[in-house]
């Protein structure tokens, strides 16, 4: 191999190493700034299931209220008595109490599979983002390594004269450079 050749070849494995592990940062960078917007995509989602739930138990209420009052005025203008429908009046209320508690509940658990989701979105962002170290420093390493193979292919000691010239730019013998 010519010391020219060798020396281009140990200019383009250090470029090339440079390149790839320039590359693999910024797709590690990116990966990890996907996995904090899926994370926090994730925690809105968690806060709008609580948020759901809280408005369906007080919808839920309401609609209750409403039920009842109109069992009692249909009680009332039948003629029977508030004392003796107050047991009726009773199971409704416990009902009720446990309609809205169970829709709590599955609130509850939306949000907490929300908030399960933002923490595996950010595990994946890391551990992408130091995969991508990996990459960049197995490129670089890689780069070296066919630098350093090159570099030994380089004659050793001084170069015959005239076999290259290294300047400011590249030389051409036939056109007079």
């Amino acid at each position: 191999m010519s010391s020219a050749l060798a020396i281009a070849s140990i200019a383009t494995s250090v470029a090339g190493a440079g390149m790839g592990a320039i590359g693999a940062a910024k797709q590690g960078k990116q990966a990890q700034q996907l996995a904090n917007f899926n994370a926090q995509v994730a925690e809105n989602n968690a806060i709008a299931a609580r948020q759901k739930a809280d408005f369906d138990a007080k919808r839920a209420a309401r609609e209750a209220k409403f039920f009842q009052a109109s069992k009692r005025a249909g009680a009332a203008s039948a003629g029977g008595e508030l004392l003796d429908m107050q047991s009726v009046f009773d199971m409704d209320a416990s009902e009720i109490a446990l309609e809205q508690l169970a829709i709590k509940y599955g609130g509850e658990l939306a949000a907490q599979a929300g908030q399960q989701n933002a923490q595996i979105a950010r595990f994946q962002g890391a551990t992408a983002a130091s995969n991508a170290k990996g990459k960049a420093v197995g490129s670089i390493l890689t780069g070296l390594g066919a630098a350093a193979g090159a570099a030994s292919k380089l004659p050793s000691g001084p170069s015959p004269a005239g076999t290259f010239k290294i300047t400011g730019g590249p030389q051409n013998e036939f056109f007079g450079g």
